[in-house]
């Protein structure tokens, strides 16, 4: 047996319940959504998911204790990912504003790759921290040393909370996608591109505004 029953049923409700609460990835997915449609909303879910993944095989491997353990390590992945953060929040209000005196409607899904949207998705959630500092302060909670192969058990653990995780987004995204279709039927759709903007830098600003845990 390689995860305990016991610990591993708290971990579910635990983890359930984690996953439904309203996030940065949620806020990430819902802006993808409004400005791509349900398409794009479920790329980002995929990539955000893709990127919890490697948090968990990097827990597991002790990669994310080195970071987190580093306050120059985690300041800079921290500054990095509330950049690039920004850099989409400018990308999506410039693209507001050029449409804002022609009176069409922000761009659809199709005019953005899938797989554009899922690497941002999946940017977005590696270089945020606090998924590492997550994975380090819950999982190991929920490992039996008795049962042996650690490592294995925790990235299993953050395997369930990612699949948790992502059916949630999924369902969020195709959520944002349906009301960004009706948001375009009303003739106003030429400013999701100028919400999600907003949506962008506000996840770039409680990014860079949040600390390391023990600050």
């Amino acid at each position: 047996m390689v995860l305990d029953p016991s610990l591993t049923a708290a971990y579910i409700v635990l983890a359930a319940a984690l996953a439904l609460s309203p996030g940065p990835d949620v806020m990430f997915v819902i802006a993808s959504g409004m400005r791509h449609k349900a398409g794009g909303a479920i790329a980002a879910a995929l990539g955000i998911g893709a990127g919890s993944l490697f948090h968990a095989a990097a827990a597991a491997v002790g990669v994310s204790a080195v970071i987190a353990a580093s306050p120059l390590a985690f300041d800079a992945m921290r500054i990095v990912g509330a950049l690039y953060l920004a850099w989409l929040g400018i990308q999506a209000i410039r693209a507001f504003m050029s449409n804002t005196g022609s009176g069409q409607a922000a761009p659809q899904a199709g005019d953005v790759s899938a797989g554009s949207v899922f690497l941002r998705g999946f940017l977005t959630n590696l270089l945020n921290p606090k998924v590492i500092v997550f994975y380090l302060a819950l999982l190991p909670q929920f490992v039996n040393v008795d049962l042996g192969n650690v490592g294995l058990q925790v990235f299993l653990l953050g395997c369930i909370h990612n699949v948790m995780g992502l059916s949630f987004l999924v369902i969020v995204g195709l959520a944002a996608g349906k009301a960004s279709a009706w948001i375009a039927r009303t003739g106003i759709g030429r400013w999701l591109d100028g919400i999600a903007g907003l949506f962008f830098l506000g996840l770039a600003a409680r990014l860079a505004l949040t600390g390391r845990p023990s600050d």
